[in-house]
């Protein structure tokens, strides 16, 4: 999945890192994960759980029980002017699984688990690649009471939901559904810099889990950036 996201990183790496930091007297290390990422699998939620376990061990060999593993899950959200603009996110009854698979594989008196929300996270994807006429469901959002909602505990999805029917605009049109390359997205005319075709070439490299290298070290790459003089 690090291939899948452009991240050439290797578990050899991570595990070098995490022995140096104990080793240097730290007691507290924090790992970042992100689930419904495209093409991912149940083999690759169950390597988060083996990656972590294996993280304890190196601490526990050497700092002994006085460790702490801070655990931190996000949900993947697509976004506009990236490779992954035209993927669909996850349903969020599927999301819930793989969190709850986590929490309960994660029970361990070393290890802090947290995780974002399903619902902020289906919301963000929804807004996330939106057009025009979500300034309508906003504005119903804002009458049915529907402020802070960053803050969990100010967050209300059921009055989101009403906002979204009173409307009558789908959530899922926006969040759950696989663009077309060849769609017209709301965000076109709005240029920033990278060229749509290297976008398309970018997500067909991520699907294969082929690394793109970076062009100050290696060779242009052509994404357009250069000829509009924004580097």
């Amino acid at each position: 999945m690090r291939r899948v996201i452009n991240k050439n990183v290797c578990e050899e790496d991570l595990f070098y890192s995490i022995e140096a930091a104990f080793q240097a007297g730290w007691r507290r290390v924090k790992l970042y994960f992100m689930i419904g990422l495209p093409t991912e699998t149940e083999e690759d939620i169950a390597g988060i759980v083996r990656l972590i376990r294996q993280v304890k061990a190196i601490g526990r060999k050497i700092a002994g029980k006085k460790m702490e593993i801070n655990v931190s899950v996000s949900v993947f959200v697509p976004k506009a002017h990236t490779p992954f603009q035209w993927e669909a996110q996850e349903k969020m009854e599927l999301l819930s699984q793989k969190l709850s698979f986590l929490k309960n594989q994660l029970k361990d008196r070393n290890i802090l688990f947290s995780y974002s929300d399903v619902r902020q996270s289906f919301l963000e994807a929804v807004f996330a690649r939106g057009d025009r006429r979500l300034g309508k469901v906003l504005e119903e959002a804002h009458y049915l009471g529907c402020k802070f909602d960053s803050w969990r505990e100010y967050f209300n999805f059921e009055n989101w939901q009403k906002a979204f029917e009173k409307s009558k605009i789908s959530m899922d049109f926006y969040a759950t559904r696989e663009r077309q390359e060849d769609e017209l997205l709301p965000w076109e005319h709005i240029s920033c810099g990278v060229k749509k075709e290297y976008l398309q070439q970018e997500r067909a490299r991520a699907r294969k889990g082929e690394i793109t290298l970076d062009c100050r070290f290696s060779t242009c790459l052509d994404c357009g950036v250069c000829e509009k003089g924004l580097v």
